[in-house]
């Protein structure tokens, strides 16, 4: 082994353990419409979380399609819902996968939760001390601007909007974009453009959603990254496998790799403690 590449072993294993040192992390991934691929970000990207040795948990928050479990080929037999009213341990509900990563399902059950007392939310409160050794939740909310999508990326530490090139999708994304943003809801959006067929086409259409914002709103988004168009992601979620553990060396999965790596190299204040200090929080602003 020559000294250069020691010094770049070196870099890399300096760079991971900056990676696992970094604090708590909670990210929202959204969409204007449905259809653009975001649930299979979620999945893909919490699997990259945790081929890195982080411990990382989605909460399936999509009340209307509520499906990471299936992606993962998975069967969840409970929600977060049945903590509160069946008596379960939220160990009995979260759903682990061959990842290692940890599922929250939600869906339908994760809406009534608003509604309970206080002896429930408390009862909630102390079972999150199950997950007290989570470093980054993935929130996986509806495509839209519904009020309860908007709840989940008011307190999240980064909002992550997934898009692609199609006309309605872009609308979509900017009419999400301009409710967040004229709200003043959260200030760290970055969008992933998805199913592209090279570099340019994604630049290309960054560029026309960033122009649109930055004309009308006066505000620039982050290019986070993008995703090329590839028939193994209807072929791994066909398996119900993850993409990127089913064909990690393809230029889909290197490019997901590229992402992950930027949202844990950027240093920003987060505004989440833990999990716990997370629901906290958005039992707050549901009470709104």
């Amino acid at each position: 082994m020559d000294q250069a590449q020691r010094l770049r072993q070196l870099i890399e294993r300096k760079r991971n353990e900056h990676m696992l040192s970094k604090s708590f992390k909670v990210i929202t991934v959204s969409s204007g419409k449905g259809g653009v691929g975001k649930t299979s970000f979620v999945v893909n990207l919490a699997t990259s979380f945790a081929s890195r040795g982080l411990n990382v948990c989605i909460l399936d928050a999509d009340f209307g399609m509520a499906n990471v479990d299936i992606m993962f080929g998975c069967l969840s037999k409970y929600s977060i819902y049945d903590v509160l009213t069946d008596n379960k341990k939220l160990s009995e509900v979260i759903v682990k996968t061959e990842d290692g990563v940890n599922i929250i399902p939600g869906g339908s059950g994760l809406k009534k939760i608003f509604n309970i007392d206080d002896e429930s939310k408390n009862k909630l409160f102390e079972s999150l001390d199950e997950l007290s050794n989570i470093d980054i939740l993935i929130i996986d909310t509806g495509a839209g601007a519904s009020d309860n999508v908007l709840k989940f990326i008011e307190i999240a530490d980064e909002v992550i909007i997934i898009t692609n090139s199609e006309p309605t999708a872009l609308t979509d994304a900017y009419s999400l974009i301009k409710i967040i943003s004229l709200n003043e809801i959260n200030q760290n959006i970055s969008v992933v453009v998805n199913r592209v067929k090279n570099k340019n086409e994604a630049e290309e259409t960054f560029n026309k959603i960033n122009y649109t914002v930055s004309n009308f709103l006066g505000k620039n988004l982050n290019f986070l990254g993008y995703l090329i168009e590839d028939n193994r992601v209807g072929q791994a979620i066909k398996k119900q496998i993850p993409y990127f553990r089913e064909y990690p060396n393809c230029d889909l999965s290197l490019s997901l790799k590229m992402i992950a790596s930027k949202i844990l190299g950027e240093n920003k204040n987060n505004k989440n403690k833990s999990i716990k200090d997370y629901f906290l929080k958005l039992f707050k602003v549901v009470g709104k």
